[in-house]
């Protein structure tokens, strides 16, 4: 039998997304370091009070969005930028806080769920269960880094992508970013990563407008052909644009993608700044979060297997039980975040990565299996186990990558994984939690 080449969402390998500004007339040597004080305490200037009113820019891999939540008088806008579905005309309406979760109006209708820790990030499904999430920061300012900080983020599912053969890459790198006094120039180094490639270091530069600002990258992108969403144009392109947002507790977001483009086309990524010291397992694991667990679209695939659409659930977990080994939760039935959320699914993350704060590179996530296809499938690159739980119904136990942060004590949790009980074949998986 010929080895079955699955498809996998295109950017579980689109962690190489920073990596991908080259400088123009660098000539290949790596431009003198600007960090003013290489040996000052390392980390983010101490953000502001957070604001009532914030405007978050979002990435939903690939574009970019704007998102804006008042919640002193309950109301929002939302609309893509990049590839707006009409002229730029956002959705507006008003919120209610449920449980925790920011729920969406507009002219009477449900517009979608968000979750947000004001200020610093917000999670924004735009619409119902098949929408892709939109990951936010808001950057109000360019500011100057007082030494050295390391970034590290975790790829976001886009569209379908082209076929691989083996198992499916869990991307995700980090990168070192400094800058001058200004804050308006920044300079990237020292890249790490499973699937990062790219120069030795590139610069950006910081420049705000409307009370936003964003880093943004000058160069021919080169490292990302045949890994974005859509592949209607030549990649990359002559109008490749490559952005950064960095919220101001550490939360940040980037995009790389062509809006001259009719079809979506690109990438992004998603992450937070690596904390100054080892996080401790077991006071994660012993946390209450909140968040969003989205499953990418795949195309026809293994023996028949039917395509799966975009899938984008509010989840409700832990804490940990005492044994504080994995935290337990699940979905709201009919997307209903006022019923109480199941709790069909674990997630353990093992062991802290040895020189990377906050990376875990074995983290062990099962779900139920109710058509078995842990057991059924028989192609090439599976990475999960199937078994039984203690109510006798059939589970799938498969690996993800995390990258956790703490920023002002609080956790945010990114995890990257492929979910083998989706479908036979499976199909990737992200989630994002934030600690409640």
């Amino acid at each position: 039998m010929r080895p079955f080449a699955y498809i996998v969402s295109v950017t579980v390998r689109a962690a190489v997304l920073i990596a991908a500004a080259t400088v123009s007339g660098c000539g290949g040597s790596s431009p003198s370091l600007v960090v003013p004080n290489p040996s000052a305490p390392l980390g983010l200037p101490s953000p502001t009070a957070a604001s009532q009113v914030n405007t978050y820019s979002g990435v939903q891999s690939p574009g970019v969005w704007s998102f804006t939540l008042d919640n002193a008088k309950n109301l929002f806008s939302y609309q893509p930028v990049t590839y707006p579905a009409s002229p730029n005309t956002p959705v507006t309406g008003s919120i209610q806080i449920v449980r925790g979760f920011t729920k969406l109006q507009s002219s009477g209708a449900f517009a979608g769920y968000a979750l947000e820790v004001m200020g610093r990030i917000a999670i924004l499904r735009p619409g119902g269960v098949n929408v892709a999430p939109v990951i936010a920061v808001p950057q109000t300012g360019c500011y100057q880094l007082a030494g050295r900080s390391r970034f590290q983020y975790a790829a976001i599912p886009a569209g379908l992508a082209g076929s691989i053969f083996g198992g499916p890459t869990l991307g995700y790198g980090s990168v070192v970013a400094s800058t001058d006094s200004t804050g308006k120039s920044w300079q990237f180094e020292d890249l790490q990563g499973n699937v990062v490639t790219g120069p030795s270091s590139f610069t950006g530069s910081c420049g705000s407008s409307n009370s936003q600002a964003a880093l943004s990258f000058t160069g021919v992108q080169t490292v990302l052909d045949d890994m974005w969403a859509g592949f209607a144009a030549s990649i990359p392109t002559a109008n490749t644009n490559l952005s950064m947002s960095i919220g101001p507790s550490g939360f940040f977001v980037a995009d790389q993608s062509d809006p001259t483009q009719a079809q979506p086309t690109g990438a992004s990524v998603a992450g937070v700044v690596e904390p100054l010291a080892a996080l401790k397992t077991s006071d994660i694991m012993s946390q209450p979060y909140l968040g969003f667990v989205f499953q990418a679209p795949t195309a026809i695939g293994y023996q028949g297997a039917p395509a799966t659409s975009t899938n984008t659930y509010a989840v409700s977990f832990g804490p940990a039980s005492s044994n504080g080994a994995s935290l337990t939760g699940g979905d709201f039935p009919n997307d209903d975040v006022t019923q109480s959320a199941n709790s069909d699914m674990s997630i353990a993350l093992g062991v802290q990565d040895a020189t990377f704060n906050g990376l875990y590179e074995g983290v062990s996530i099962t779900v139920l299996d109710p058509a078995q296809n842990c057991a059924n499938y028989t192609g090439p690159g599976e990475t999960a186990t199937f078994g039984v739980n203690a109510q006798g119904y059939a589970t799938c136990t498969f690996s993800g990558i995390a990258v956790v942060g703490n920023p002002e004590s609080k956790y945010g949790i990114f995890i990257s994984t492929y979910n083998w009980a989706a479908r036979l074949g499976g199909a990737p998986m992200e989630i994002f939690l934030l600690e409640q």
